[in-house]
Parts: structure tokens; C-alpha cells; sequence
């Protein structure tokens, strides 16, 4: 079938500083099994695309990174038929070669502070294509975010400051790190550090949803410059955040109707 005769739904969850996408969204509200209150997602349609919008902290940044319902925000994605998730995220580096306001395109994470998962022993679910998943499973993660929205997201960043891997670590949040945690990290192997993004990777990947993340610089760690504030790191995110929505809708319509990535490589021997 070709290509106009075929539609995905596609999901942008917006970081610090991207509060908002779509240009005329219609609200949409989803109850989860693990949230008293729906999930408020916005929706427009394109003539390739249903095209969903999620804001990560909410609408005027009112969630702290560890009160997120990380389960509830993934669920709902999965209950409108989403196969697809393209994620910004505000990160600071580790590494003075990657600078603020620098693009990166995470390929790997290290996550040491934030058990989740769905799989806890008592949820069960039923994915599109008939895979059956119960109980307690073990999900491969050899290759965390989808090659796919990385290699289309690479074609329209390269004439920009972009770095086409990195490796983001995981902290709790929501204060910052201290110069001697950006230190032991460094010694890790991470490239940039962040409080959220490696939670949204597991649970797509749990319930075989792609997912890729278009990582913003917005300042070096602590240690490697004189202080780190807030309201740096929402200037310099805001204002990449408007490259970042022109080029969006391209990488999009650029990605393959017919998934070809390992994302869903896992659930097939479950």
C-alpha cells in the first residue's frame, strides 16, 4: 500500500521550554490505570499523520521530574494507538566539546535512581499486533532509542551544532548536580545528564512503542561552568525549541510507515 494511503499516529513530548507544538490542537483526555485524573494530550491531523502533543511538566512547567506519572503519560499513548514518540529534552553536558545550545541525538543511557517498569508482577496488556505480555518480564535494551527517528533526525540537524550519539544519565531531580556527582559521571561514560528521559525510553520500550529523543544543550554541568539557574536553562531550550518545531513535522513525514527498527524486536519470543 502505498504511502498516501496510510496514516501513524505520532506523539512530540515536549521538555522544558517546549510547552506547546500543533498550531490549532484539539484536546484530548485519556484515563489510565494508574492516574485518579486523565491524561491531557492535544491532537491535530495532517494529510500523513495524527499528530499528538504531550507536555512533559505541563502546560507552564508544574511538575517537578519526579512527581511525572511516567506509567500514566506512556499508557495513554499506548490506549490512542501511538507507535511512534519523538521527545525533546533539556540536558547539561559533561563534556566541554558539547556546548549549550549544541543538539544531541541520545543513542544510550545510564539509569542507577529510578526503578520503573509496567511489568511489576500484576499488569498485563495486549499490544496491536496480538503479543500478549504478563507478569514479570525482562526487556532487552541493547538498543534503547529507535535508529529510526535517529537517522531521520540526523539528515535535518546536520547543518546545525549536532552530535549524533551521546550517552544521557539519569538523576533524580529536581535540584541540580554538584560538581563532584558531574565528576563521577564523567568518569561513567555519560555525555550530557538529565532528570527525565531515560523513564520514557524503558516504558515505550516495554510496550513496544518507538521512541526518540532530540536532546538540547543548555548549559555545562556544574563544576565546568560558574553556576547552573533554571532560567538559563529555559532561555537557551526556548530558543533552540524554535528550530527544533520547523524541522519536527519533516522528520515525521520522513519516517517509514512499516516499522523496520528493533523496537518491537523483543516481543516477538515473549
Amino acid at each position: 500500500m502505498s504511502k498516501e494511503n496510510k496514516r501513524q499516529s505520532v506523539c512530540i513530548i515536549g521538555g522544558s521550554g517546549f510547552y506547546d507544538y500543533l498550531k490549532n490542537p484539539q484536546k484530548v483526555k485519556i484515563n489510565t490505570p494508574f492516574a485518579s485524573n486523565p491524561i491531557t494530550l492535544y491532537q491535530e491531523s495532517t494529510s500523513q499523520n495524527d499528530v499528538y502533543f504531550l507536555p512533559r511538566h505541563g502546560g507552564k512547567h508544574s511538575i517537578p521530574p519526579h512527581k511525572i506519572n511516567y506509567k500514566a503519560n506512556i499508557f495513554a499513548l499506548h490506549s490512542l494507538g501511538i507507535s511512534r514518540v519523538i521527545a525533546t529534552s533539556a540536558v547539561g553536558s559533561l563534556n566541554p566539546n558539547i556546548k549549550p545550545g549544541d543538539y544531541v541525538l541520545i543513542d544510550q543511557f545510564i539509569d542507577f535512581v529510578r526503578p520503573i517498569t509496567f511489568f511489576d508482577g500484576d499488569f498485563s496488556i495486549e499490544l496491536p499486533d496480538g503479543v500478549k505480555l504478563s507478569g514479570v518480564v525482562h526487556i532487552d535494551m541493547t538498543e534503547p532509542y529507535c535508529s529510526e527517528i535517529r537517522k531521520e533526525a540526523k539528515k535535518l540537524l546536520m547543518n546545525t551544532d549536532v552530535h549524533v550519539k551521546g550517552t544521557y544519565f539519569t538523576t533524580m531531580g529536581p535540584r541540580f548536580e554538584t560538581p563532584a556527582e558531574i565528576k563521577a559521571l564523567q568518569h561513567l561514560g555519560a555525555s550530557v545528564v538529565g532528570m527525565t528521559n531515560s523513564s520514557e525510553a524503558i516504558l515505550c520500550r516495554e510496550i513496544g512503542i518507538c521512541y526518540g529523543v532530540i536532546a538540547v544543550v543548555t548549559n555545562l554541568g556544574a563544576g565546568l561552568q560558574t553556576t547552573v539557574n533554571q532560567q538559563e536553562v529555559l532561555e537557551i531550550f526556548e530558543s533552540r525549541s524554535k528550530y527544533l518545531k520547523k524541522v519536527l513535522p519533516e522528520i515525521i513525514s520522513n519516517l517509514p510507515l512499516s516499522k523496520s527498527c528493533s523496537c518491537t524486536a523483543h516481543l516477538q519470543d515473549s
